[in-house]
């Protein structure tokens, strides 16, 4: 594993308060060209050499390559990421991470790009599918991760689809709250109509026969009925009201009906 990268400052645990969406600083840039000729340097695969890793690097930037760039190929490509946005870098990461994995080195890539960006508190995590995704409290993120194995079984297939749409608008940056309100719920939706079989109620004729069945705590049950009364009024399909629940709701929505989807898919 790439457990050279931060090496040090990795173990300190601390890491900033607020992680930051929208950068990719100077010095995390020049980190992450260290890293990947890096690994260039220690694969024993022939797939890639510091000359293939250079022109990719600026072809995908957008940047002309030289043929035999002044001064070696990492003071070319360090150069070169200087001068982009900061959406480009994680462009960047995208781009590369079929070839590492091709090399054999994706779980090194993977630690070490993420190594890095948590060392700059930057609000990206790569996932081993090579998926950027936005980084959540350790918590929230298991659930995500534990609904994911969950959803797998066929049965659940519908679910899944609406659960990664959701993921997908929650993930996206201008990130779509409403797509990803609607979505996530549509999920949770999905599963405890498919756990009741009630594939043709809606989600509050489930709730009233399971309020009726007694089959879950009544506080809990009045939790998802206010719920979906907060769906019907403000992400509901068909509406045509402007959407207005700010981030921290959005966050709310999200992370609850989540929560929902496992406690769901376990109950019975």
């Amino acid at each position: 594993m790439a457990n050279w990268i931060r090496g040090f400052s990795s173990r300190e645990g601390e890491l900033p308060p607020v992680r930051n969406v929208e950068d990719a600083p100077p010095a995390m840039r020049q980190e992450l060209i260290d890293l990947f000729f890096g690994l260039v340097e220690r694969s024993p695969s022939n797939l890639m050499d510091d000359a293939r890793l250079y022109r990719v690097i600026g072809q995908c930037l957008g940047v002309g390559a030289s043929g035999n760039p002044y001064a070696g190929y990492r003071y070319a490509a360090g150069r070169d990421i200087r001068n982009v946005s900061w959406p480009r870098v994680y462009d960047m990461i995208l781009r590369l991470w079929p070839d590492f994995c091709s090399a054999g080195l994706s779980c090194e890539f993977q630690e070490g790009v993420n190594r890095i960006c948590a060392g700059y508190g930057i609000a990206w995590e790569l996932e081993s599918s090579g998926r950027l995704h936005r980084v959540l409290p350790v918590s929230a993120q298991a659930q995500i991760e534990a609904t994911i194995v969950e959803l797998s079984l066929p049965r659940f297939m519908p679910a899944l689809i609406l659960f990664n749409s959701a993921r997908d608008a929650y993930d996206d940056r201008p990130r779509r709250d409403r797509d990803a309100c609607a979505n996530v719920f549509d999920a949770m939706e999905s599963v405890a109509k498919e756990k009741y079989g009630m594939s043709n109620a809606t989600f509050g004729q489930v709730l009233g026969h399971i309020r009726g069945s007694q089959s879950l705590n009544l506080e809990i049950i009045s939790v998802l009925e206010a719920l979906n009364t907060l769906r019907n009024r403000n992400f509901g399909h068909g509406m045509t009201t402007p959407f207005s629940l700010p981030p921290a709701a959005v966050d709310f929505v999200y992370l609850t009906c989540i929560g929902a989807i496992l406690m769901f898919v376990r109950i019975l």
